[in-house]
């Protein structure tokens, strides 16, 4: 079991030392050195394996922040991080990631993305031709990491992540065709 209180303190604790002491201004959210901790001060996650924020969707980032906080969305760090956050911290957070600069993580297999472009044909429908979605409630593959991608899909596909239209898109997907898309979405910024 996570103590939430002790997850935090050192969330902020690396942030501060990651980030300096100036990393918390005036103009940033209060609770910013919690998610700087991991997903960077500009939303450029410190691990492949974590979301890039930074030109996400504010709709869907509060979504999911309120996902994380009620335990709809099951996450062992995300879940205590999320349930501090208030109403007004989670529009602040979602507000300044979104305003953030999408950052391509371009860190997938390059042998893959010619395949990935060719699956992608799947999610052109709900994630846009370039990997922005039609609604704001849905995520910015854009520039996402590979890693968090093929792990997303997969957690679709075990049922860690629900939602229907995912849930039948991934039913058939293997993890090598994860591993494609990934690597496709990574090299994907806007206008390409």
């Amino acid at each position: 079991m996570v103590n939430s209180n002790l997850l935090s303190r050192l969330c902020l604790g690396l942030a501060l030392f990651v980030g300096g002491p100036g990393l918390v201004a005036a103009e940033e959210p209060a609770a910013l050195a919690t998610c700087a901790a991991c997903h960077g001060k500009n939303g450029v996650g410190i691990d492949p394996s974590y979301a890039n924020l930074g030109g996400q969707n504010a709709p869907y980032l509060a979504l999911q922040l309120r996902a994380f906080r009620s335990g709809a969305r099951n996450n062992p760090i995300m879940n205590p991080i999320a349930a501090q956050l208030s109403d007004d911290d989670i529009t602040e957070l979602a507000q300044w990631f979104s305003e953030q600069p999408l950052v391509t993580s371009a860190n997938g297999d390059p042998s893959l993305v010619e395949e990935g472009r060719n699956r992608a044909g799947y999610c052109h429908a709900c994630h846009g031709m370039q990997g922005h979605p039609v609604a704001t409630e849905w995520p910015v593959l854009a520039g996402q990491s590979a890693p968090y991608i093929a792990n997303q899909l997969m957690g679709f596909k075990r049922g860690a992540r629900y939602h229907p239209l995912m849930a039948n898109v991934v039913k058939n997907l293997e993890a090598p065709a994860m591993d494609a898309l990934g690597a496709y979405y990574a090299q994907v910024v806007r206008g390409d």
